[in-house]
């Protein structure tokens, strides 16, 4: 994941910048591919995201999805052949979902309560909670250093459902200080879990 700046029609805004990609003996293994990268733009001065766009390569399955938040009519624009609407009502400011976890990154997670966030995804429109769940001691990599103290959180819908995994759990650490790196993500799904861990960090934004 990288924070990049960005001037889009000359507005002063940041641009996240995720990529996954599948690689090693089990993807050749199960012959199944991941690809993804996403982009999403976000106006500091204003907190409200501005647009995202998707490429989603996984196996067989290719998804393309572009989002254009207009905050004078308060509606999401969307292109995606997967989709029958192409314009919902948002709001005046609302969050893409890389934009919502760099603004959880910002503000922070009170400790024994929630931070909440509106987000749009996907065509739908709802209420992001990120909950604290405690504190951890890692050993990371480079800069970073062993024994780095962190935080450990959890999205969730504010119905109480897991957001980025339909069965399960996502906890994110992220470094007990004012910079709020994110260094492990695990997640339990129907057929085993997925995990990362950070291996470089690049100081910046």
């Amino acid at each position: 994941m990288s924070v990049l700046p960005g001037e889009p029609e000359g507005r002063s805004a940041l641009r996240f910048v995720a990529e996954a990609r599948s690689q090693g003996f089990f993807a050749w293994l199960f012959r199944f591919r991941v690809d993804d990268r996403t982009v999403a733009t976000w106006e500091p001065s204003s907190g409200c995201s501005l647009s995202i766009e998707k490429r989603l390569a996984e196996g067989r399955a290719v998804r393309e999805q572009s989002i254009t938040f207009d905050r004078e009519q308060g509606v999401a624009l969307v292109t995606d052949p997967k989709l029958e609407d192409t314009r919902f009502p948002v709001g005046s400011c609302v969050l893409d979902v890389l934009s919502a976890f760099f603004v959880t990154r910002l503000r922070g997670v009170p400790e024994g309560g929630e931070l909440t966030l509106p987000v749009f995804d996907n065509g739908k429109h709802y209420r992001l909670g990120v909950r604290f769940l405690g504190r951890e001691r890692l050993d990371l990599p480079g800069p970073l250093g062993r024994k780095t103290a962190t935080i450990v959180v959890e999205p969730l819908l504010l119905e109480g459902t897991g957001l980025f995994v339909k069965q399960g759990r996502l906890k994110i650490w992220l470094t007990d200080d004012a910079r709020r790196i994110p260094v492990r993500m695990r997640s339990k799904v129907a057929i085993g879990s997925v995990s990362a861990d950070v291996e470089a960090y690049t100081p910046g934004i």
